[in-house]
């Protein structure tokens, strides 16, 4: 465990975030790892050197396209509903069956899901079960950019390793905010106008996995049925609470009395490039005594083998 700590030190002492107007970067050793573009029109975010993800979402709220690798997701609101098209570029298929095929790397996203809130620490206070959330857009999107398998020489099981980022959001059902109480240090929500569009608390982790794989028999269109179950450990590299209103945001970086490290139970099934996934966190989201006291789970889908 200490060697796993100081390396993901060494390895957060290595990365750069700086922002610039209304461009967001993230660099790993001055590559270019993640670039948010927002203008009048749309927000853009683009993945890696090849932009093996892009995505557009319109200023509208009405259309978001998704291309995750060489498949594309156009997800469309209407008055008659939300309309879901995908489709395949051709190109050539990267990943072939004379190597163990680890279903880490790639791209990952999930719902954010709370539940049995302990307000224990608020016993006599006013404030109340604050912590409700936006559950349809606290979402959790993760960038696995390395992977490392070891397998047996028929490679149907493997033990998967790599490296990734997870940014997570909970977005607040309500108009409010978090902030410390000066005196107590106890996290404590801050009511904000009526007239904010969102408000949300971002944390983004530093994750290593440590995930055992089987290759199943069973098959679909010559795709193996995979099954995988380990842990992944994290550390909390940088959260913000971020304020929307109409014409203007706030943004507040902080510790927020989160837990530093976290380690989370991963259950996964997967179809070729395709998989969905548990993470249940066995670490509470805040300190003892700190905040409301609850173990995230998060449940999700992933499109492994991404070309970042």
């Amino acid at each position: 465990m200490k060697n796993f700590i100081l390396s993901a030190l060494i390895l957060c002492f290595a990365f750069g975030v700086y922002a610039q107007q209304d461009t967001t970067k993230t660099t790993v050793k001055e590559k270019n790892l993640v670039t948010v573009e927002e203008d009048s029109v749309a927000t853009r975010v683009k993945v890696g050197k090849n932009s093996g993800i892009q995505v557009v979402a319109n200023h509208r709220g009405d259309t978001v396209r998704i291309r995750i690798g060489n498949r594309n997701f156009d997800v469309v609101e209407s008055d008659r509903g939300t309309a879901i098209t995908t489709s395949k570029e051709s190109g050539e298929k990267r990943w072939n069956d004379r190597r163990f095929n680890g279903h880490w790397a790639g791209f990952e996203m999930g719902v954010n899901i709370i539940s049995n809130i302990d307000y224990s620490p608020y016993k006599g206070t006013s404030y109340g079960e604050f912590f409700d959330l936006n559950q349809g857009k606290s979402l959790t999107v993760n960038l696995n950019l390395a992977e490392f398998a070891f397998s047996n020489e028929r490679k149907t099981v493997g033990i998967v390793s790599g490296l990734g980022f997870s940014f997570m959001d909970y977005r607040f059902d309500q108009p409010i905010t978090l902030e410390k109480n000066p005196s107590s240090g106890l996290l404590i929500p801050k009511i904000l106008d009526q007239d904010v569009k969102k408000s949300k608390l971002n944390i983004t982790y530093l994750t290593v996995p440590l995930i055992l794989e089987i290759a199943t028999p069973l098959k679909l269109n010559h795709q193996r049925l995979t099954l995988a179950g380990g842990l992944i450990g994290g550390i909390n590299i940088g959260a913000h609470t971020k304020v929307k209103y109409p014409g203007s945001k706030e943004k507040d970086r902080g510790n927020f009395n989160l837990n530093p490290l976290k380690y989370e139970l991963t259950g996964r099934i997967g179809l070729g490039e395709f998989c969905l996934f548990a993470n249940y966190s066995m670490t509470p989201l805040f300190k003892e005594g700190k905040g409301p006291e609850f173990n995230p789970l998060m449940i999700g889908i992933s499109f492994p083998n991404v070309d970042f």
